[in-house]
């Protein structure tokens, strides 16, 4: 049973549009089933969740955003000897004390990689069979997840198993709040700046070099702040450079730590030529950069407290 959090715990000082206060209706009634939140970027899916988890009336909670958590289970996976169990164990633990979350409150959950594809396949088998409530944001429909047309149809089995879940329920109002808006965040502090000379780490050294995810997590662990040079157009670059970059955005964005990007074009000729949902996130989120807007801000980072 997926437990509820109070109607006004997603009060706020905005109006929600339609499809924010269905979303909102649905988190406040318990159900039998998780929740699947999807939608275009910047329509509030994350501050839905993060109202949601904490609000919601249990304490064997749990909010883990995609990257950090499957690096997690990845390790956690090796460390028990490829036991899915144990390591979700590991990766449900919210305490010291082993106390195992009946409530799991994914963000930004996405399936591009073949190898991820299978490891979510066991979790999610797992995660049902305990019992374990699930409520998940994606910018992605279910249909849509491991869009690759070679390996998409390996995947249909999940998602039909994700759909009877897991209650699907589309974001997708009118209003990008990240362009209407900065959230007054440390990431939103950072800029965009068309200079070059400046110390700092490239974008080669950063994107073009073999790394992953976790290395992004590493190093946003012990930075506050970071400055990224020679940042080209997304079109010049090929395509794992190009993911490597949204990975690094979408780290530093949900660490919330100051990135200034130092680039050889304007952030609004970057992405052109470009398209894909992922493309999408990774603008929206650089659009918070640079100078606080005179408009009043869509504080979509941090959930209103009960009763507000």
């Amino acid at each position: 049973m997926r437990p509820s959090a109070p109607r006004d715990n997603f009060e706020t000082h905005f109006t929600l549009d339609d499809a924010q206060a269905a979303a909102a209706d649905a988190l406040s009634t318990p159900g039998a089933v998780g929740v699947y939140l999807w939608g275009p970027v910047g329509r509030g899916k994350t501050w839905l969740l993060d109202a949601y988890f904490a609000g919601a009336e249990t304490t064997a909670k749990k909010r883990v955003h995609f990257h950090s958590f499957f690096r997690d289970l990845h390790a956690a996976y090796f460390r028990h000897g490829f036991s899915i169990d144990g390591a979700i164990d590991d990766v449900l633990s919210t305490d010291d004390t082993g106390l195992q979350a009946e409530l799991l409150c994914f963000d930004e959950f996405h399936v591009h990689d073949i190898g991820d594809a299978r490891l979510i396949t066991r979790l999610l088998d797992a995660l049902f069979a305990r019992g374990v409530a699930l409520v998940v944001t994606s910018n992605y429909a279910p249909d849509d997840l491991l869009p690759n047309p070679l390996y998409h149809p390996t995947f249909v089995p999940t998602i039909e198993k994700m759909k009877r879940n897991l209650e699907v329920i589309c974001v997708d109002g009118p209003v990008d709040y990240r362009a209407a808006g900065t959230s007054g965040s440390r990431f939103a502090s950072g800029s965009w700046i068309l200079e070059s000379g400046i110390e700092g780490r490239t974008f080669a050294d950063l994107c073009c070099a073999a790394r992953s995810t976790g290395d992004y997590l590493r190093l946003f662990e012990e930075t506050a702040s970071l400055t990224v040079t020679e940042v080209p157009p997304l079109s010049t670059v090929d395509e794992f450079a190009a993911q490597r970059f949204a990975n690094l955005v979408d780290v530093a964005y949900d660490r919330d730590v100051r990135v200034d990007f130092h680039a050889l074009v304007p952030l609004d000729e970057f992405a052109v030529g470009c398209s894909g949902l992922d493309t999408d996130r990774l603008v929206s989120r650089l659009s918070e950069l640079g100078p606080t807007s005179s408009r009043a801000p869509f504080d979509f980072r941090r959930p209103p407290s009960p009763g507000t």
